[in-house]
């Protein structure tokens, strides 16, 4: 009897003991795995479940835990100002607490303020790269910053570049594309090849490509002759070697081939103009030498002329 009265005093103890807030300056939990359990009492109902932190006055601090068993949480002050919150889908939502996707950042923008969402921040006294990778099935793409500093870790460029990779090394797919209005308006091909919907407007264009026009002056070179030129356009409607107007709106035209077909054709016309220089200085000196020996014959007219009214004047005089 004695004993059952003893075991029941201790358990009225203990019973009081955890109905009341203790204090502790430190606790430690000690164990091959320590495991804290936040055990609730019932299973059923909206609960919240985590760790609260408070200053002196009870003022709160910051709350660790999750609402409802649904959602991770870390707030300021209570439960209700999340700061960042995990979806049991494994969604992570940053200034948002109903995220879409596996890393979701919201803020909303006061007072037209610039906002920085993200920031990758790397230092050190390096030639290396800072790199942020996407990878979707082992298939990675890279944004990249080259470093300020002198080295050779570059992965491609040089000092200070941005690059953007697309490591796919098929030449079938794989573009860098840049889209708007759901349409690809510009897109970069694995072959080096680039595509623009609508007007490129620049302040110069360089255009690399050989063999340029050059041998046109070449000694061999076998000039058309004009009459044939002409043939070909009579009948063709378009220069010998350059694409007709249909031909260059079914398929375009290669800026680069066509600068140098157009350069052909303006020494080709170089050479025409030389000659026909040639026959017209020619042509000059010929009509130049027959106005002289007209000029000749004018004179030897004159001459002529002035003897025979010589001759008559004394005929005239004998009679």
């Amino acid at each position: 009897m004695k004993t059952q009265l003893f075991s029941m005093a201790l358990l009225v103890s203990s019973l009081a003991f955890s109905q009341q807030a203790q204090t502790f300056s430190e606790v430690t939990v000690q164990a091959y795995s320590p495991t804290i359990y936040l055990k609730r009492s019932v299973n059923d109902g909206g609960f919240i479940r985590g760790i609260q932190t408070q200053y002196l006055n009870g003022d709160n601090g910051w709350f660790f835990g999750d609402l409802h068993g649904s959602q991770w949480v870390v707030s300021k002050g209570d439960y209700n100002d999340r700061k960042l919150v995990v979806n049991d889908n494994g969604n992570v939502g940053i200034g948002t607490v109903s995220p879409n996707s596996k890393l979701h950042i919201a803020q909303d923008n006061i007072n037209n303020q610039n906002l920085s969402l993200g920031k990758f921040t790397s230092v050190g006294q390096t030639g290396g790269s800072a790199i942020v990778s996407l990878a979707y099935n082992s298939t990675t793409a890279n944004l990249e910053v080259n470093s300020t500093y002198s080295g050779s870790g570059f992965r491609y460029g040089t000092y200070g570049d941005f690059n953007i990779e697309n490591e796919i090394t098929t030449p079938d797919f794989g573009a860098i594309n840049f889209i708007t209005n759901k349409k690809v308006q510009l897109a970069i091909k694995p072959n080096g090849n680039a595509l623009l919907q609508g007007k490129f407007e620049a302040k110069e264009v360089k255009v690399t490509l050989t063999p340029t026009a050059d041998f046109v002056f070449d000694e061999k070179y076998d000039l058309p002759k004009l009459e044939e030129v002409e043939k070909h356009i009579k009948e063709k409607k378009h220069l010998p070697e350059i694409a007709s107007a249909k031909v260059m709106e079914k398929e375009g035209v290669n800026v680069g081939e066509f600068q140098i077909k157009l350069l052909q054709k303006i020494e080709e016309l170089t050479l025409y103009s030389i000659e026909q220089n040639k026959q017209i200085k020619q042509q000059s000196d010929q009509l130049k030498h027959l106005k002289d020996e007209n000029e000749a014959l004018k004179a030897q007219s004159a001459k002529i002329e002035k003897l025979e009214q010589q001759v008559q004047q004394l005929l005239s005089t004998q009679k």
